[in-house]
């Protein structure tokens, strides 16, 4: 779909009133756009969970018995089912809106039900089978219950009320390019105060134009050509905001939060990177400062912790 027609379309549901907004947009993605899973996708996405568990594995204190906080559930809670079956003690996994969906939590079971030797191969090693045969037997109804999801929307991530030091890990996956970047770092600080001092945050962050998922006549950078009045036309809703920081923004906010670096593994594009050399693309005045390097990274893997006085 053209993505200029795509956000006229967003702009338009997003201003009905929020219950009716969120519905009509379900409704749509269920039936034309990204909520239309198919097996491949939902195979896609807990291979993206799995990557979260890899670098906990790399860097952290183990899986089992922990408790996970997760910023930004959207429609389906898959990570915290993917950290519950991989040994997770809990995960408080919170929304700004109640995004969840029943029929998707249905379809994802379907999937495991249906796939289990695809989840199976995933997880490998890391998987509780007697969990993974609980969660089989289960539905969509004590799914929550069952996994020891505590789902929290309309929840604020800044102000979670959770005592010191009561988790374990502060994760996102896609996230964090949606939130403002002040917003953030209040985020990050409570994070800071809620994290046990052994504690990691791992966030995975996509810098790219989130219209070029489904429109692929524009580059992964298009949104780089306005200014944020401009943009604020186009994504300016709950939709499809998107903060449009780059890299080296999001290094900078965690430093400013006090945060010491154990991994940042980003991914460039060469595309892009050709596509600046040659002046393919005009910029904003907001980004032509920055290197060609650095507009060529299009995400990034942050394995941080708290630094301790």
């Amino acid at each position: 779909m053209n993505w200029k027609i795509k956000a006229f379309m967003q702009n338009c549901i997003a201003s009905f009133p929020e219950t009716l907004s969120r519905e009509i947009y379900f409704k749509i993605q269920r039936y034309l756009g990204r909520s239309r899973k198919n097996l491949n996708s939902w195979e896609y996405f807990f291979s993206n969970s799995f990557k979260i568990l890899q670098k906990i594995k790399q860097y952290g204190t183990g899986i089992k018995g922990k408790v996970f906080f997760e910023v930004g559930t959207g429609q389906v809670p898959l990570l915290p089912v993917a950290l519950w079956l991989c040994g997770a003690e809990k995960t408080i996994t919170m929304d700004l809106k109640p995004y969840m969906r029943k029929e998707l939590l249905k379809e994802m079971l379907f999937f495991c039900k249906n796939q289990k030797n695809e989840m199976e191969k995933t997880f490998g090693e890391l998987l509780d089978r007697e969990r993974f045969n609980l969660l089989l037997n289960c539905n969509e109804k004590n799914i929550l219950e069952l996994c020891k999801i505590e789902y929290i929307a309309p929840g604020d991530a800044a102000k979670t009320n959770l005592p010191d030091k009561s988790i374990h890990y502060h994760v996102s996956h896609t996230v964090y390019e949606h939130i403002p970047l002040n917003v953030l770092h209040d985020i990050l600080k409570e994070g800071n105060r809620i994290l046990a001092e052994d504690g990691l945050f791992i966030n995975f962050i996509d810098y790219s134009d989130h219209f070029s998922h489904t429109d692929k006549n524009i580059s992964r950078i298009n949104f780089l050509r306005y200014s944020d009045r401009e943009w604020e036309k186009y994504a300016g809703n709950q939709y499809m905001y998107a903060n449009r920081a780059r890299h080296d923004e999001f290094v900078e906010l965690f430093k400013t939060v006090g945060h010491d670096f154990l991994e940042i593994e980003f991914h460039s594009e060469k595309e892009i990177e050709e596509m600046l050399r040659n002046n393919g693309i005009t910029l904003d005045a907001k980004f032509k400062n920055k290197s060609i390097e650095m507009l060529s990274i299009t995400g990034s893997w942050f394995i941080t912790k708290k630094f301790l006085i």
